[in-house]
């Protein structure tokens, strides 16, 4: 398998991943030779206590939804462009690591040669999760395929990025919301930079405040659906600039 980085961003201002890093901790140093985290200034101090001893390179920014893009570039350039890296957010990666290791090792040592490979879940995974993504991610989704001929799943955030793609990224990356879900991929691909797909059925989502629970119970709450409305419209912004581009199949 080649070596991979992490980069990814940390936010978690209840305690929740406290223990399941704790768990995690051997797992990690073996998969990730470099590991970079930014952590929210409204993480608990008993999670950057936890992730002291894994030896990775630590930054904090400031919390807040509209700059959740920059901090994922800042997590890049913190992790460098030595190696390839894995940008994913902590919470997912850890249920990842914990449920589907092998499935990471996979996506990991999956296709080399792509510059972007993009990381969704599956058909049955998807169903699985709750409505309100599944209902507002199949738009933002839809619109991309019209756009680039590619359907695929791009709201978990999780990409594998190549040292040149890294180094595209943080220089011409604008969005600082979490639309760069889109942005970075329309990037890549108006420059040339070869992309790819992968699917895990080992990815699910749950809230951070619901961070280990069984089930995700926030489809009952009007203010939840109002948050991925608005994720789902970021990301129709961002692609707006893209829309003059010819689709292309990669």
């Amino acid at each position: 398998m080649m070596a991979v980085s992490l980069a990814t961003t940390v936010h978690d201002p209840i305690g929740r991943f406290t223990e399941a890093i704790q768990r995690m901790a051997e797992g990690l140093r073996t998969t990730f030779p470099v590991m970079a985290f930014n952590v929210s200034d409204a993480t608990r101090p008993e999670v950057l206590e936890a992730l002291q001893p894994l030896g990775g390179r630590i930054m904090v920014h400031a919390a807040g939804e509209s700059i959740i893009g920059k901090a994922r570039r800042d997590s890049l350039a913190l992790a460098g462009s030595e190696l390839p890296a894995l940008y994913s957010d902590f919470d997912h990666l850890l249920r990842w690591l914990e449920f589907g290791a092998d499935d990471l090792e996979r996506v990991l040592a999956a296709a080399p040669e792509i510059d972007c490979l993009i990381v969704g879940r599956t058909a049955d995974a998807m169903a699985i999760g709750p409505r309100r993504l599944q209902e507002t991610e199949a738009i933002v989704n839809h619109t991309f395929a019209l756009l680039t001929g590619d359907f695929w799943d791009l709201m978990f955030a999780i990409r594998r990025v190549s040292s040149e793609a890294i180094k595209l990224i943080l220089k011409e990356g604008q969005v600082d919301t979490l639309a760069n879900d889109v942005e970075w991929p329309l990037l890549l691909r108006r420059a040339g930079l070869t992309l790819g797909y992968a699917e895990s059925d080992a990815l699910f989502y749950r809230t951070v405040e619901e961070f280990g629970d069984n089930e995700d119970t926030g489809d009952g709450d009007p203010l939840q659906w109002v948050r991925r409305i608005e994720f789902a419209a970021a990301h129709a912004t961002a692609m707006r600039p893209f829309l003059s581009e010819p689709a292309r199949q990669n």
